[in-house]
């Protein structure tokens, strides 16, 4: 297990404190994330209050298409698919996968295939479309909601 994934393991531990503190008085009843699996899938859909993400520090940024690089074959000519390297998140398998924000406060797990990491840029062989909005920061935190990561014993 790579420093920077025992890192960000490490940060699911803080996901229930952060999120438990995400509601108030007046929005006690509306949990701050709801979590639907979705059939015939091995992901959930996470819908979040505006003050979970707001909490949790969401942001995201667009899925990108770059020129390939110089002096490469023709077989390779063309266009890479690249995301921030904070996209990515890992399973316990050691599998790669990103959160993509499919709606309104809502944020869908899909499996990505990465060819290269090139500093904080993620090269992708498979993954969501180009202008698809990733989560670049809180992905953490959503896949130990997803997963009901909760840090408490």
């Amino acid at each position: 297990m790579s420093m920077q994934h025992s890192a960000r393991v490490g940060l699911l531990a803080a996901v229930a404190a952060v999120l438990a503190s995400c509601g108030t008085a007046a929005t006690a009843e509306v949990p701050p994330a709801t979590v639907t699996h979705i059939a015939g899938s091995q992901v959930s859909r996470l819908q979040l209050t505006d003050q979970a993400i707001h909490r949790l520090g969401i942001t995201t940024q667009p899925v990108r298409e770059v020129p390939a690089a110089a002096g490469k074959s023709s077989a390779r000519a063309g266009t890479r698919t690249v995301i921030p390297y904070s996209a990515v998140v890992y399973d316990t398998d050691g599998s790669t996968w990103t959160y993509v924000n499919t709606a309104a406060r809502t944020y869908v797990r899909q499996p990505i295939k990465i060819t290269a990491i090139r500093g904080h840029t993620a090269v992708l062989s498979g993954g969501p479309a180009a202008g698809a909005a990733v989560v670049t920061a809180g992905a953490p935190e959503l896949l130990g909601t997803e997963f009901d990561i909760s840090g408490e014993e």
